[in-house]
């Protein structure tokens, strides 16, 4: 597998998976269940790793693309670009996670100071990795940033 078919495979699991697993911590927290909140924190956890090898499969997955006819070289540096604030903010939410179940386990106080620093950090971690997601959609879809390529032949060409 080269780098390109990895950044294929792990690049949806850091805005699917975390986002599956903070809702679940969310309802978690409605409903008060211990056992919600930590496996959506563990979950959550775990598919916050997948942004380092979808983030360090990049350059290569770049290397490969870029010379193929109809690719957007812009959307590329600016996926890129947002790739770096995705990967920090799914590490350091993706830590908070791990750190609210520890202390939880441990039954410390601060623990849900450190569940909602999480959920602040996991909501704009998700929006930019959303972000960050769409922006990489643009690099072979230039109908998704609002500039579609001119059709080959216009009606007029037809008469």
């Amino acid at each position: 597998m080269d780098g390109l078919q990895l950044h294929l495979l792990t690049n949806h699991l850091p805005i699917v998976g975390t986002f599956a697993a903070l809702l679940v911590v969310l309802v978690g927290m409605l409903r008060r269940s211990d056992a919600a909140i930590s496996t959506g924190l563990i979950v959550y956890a775990v598919m916050a790793l997948m942004a380092v090898p979808a983030y360090l499969s990049g350059e290569e997955a770049e290397e490969r693309v870029e010379q193929i006819s109809g690719i957007n070289e812009g959307a590329i540096h600016e996926h890129e670009e947002m790739a770096e604030v995705t990967l920090w903010l799914t590490v350091i939410s993706g830590l908070l996670a791990l750190g609210a179940v520890i202390t939880h386990h441990r039954n410390m106080k601060i623990s849900s100071k450190i569940a909602l620093a999480f959920v602040i950090i996991a909501i704009a971690a998700f929006a930019q990795a959303a972000l960050t997601g769409h922006e990489g959609g643009k690099i072979r879809r230039p109908d998704l940033g609002g500039a579609v390529p001119a059709a080959s032949g216009t009606e007029e060409d037809h008469h």
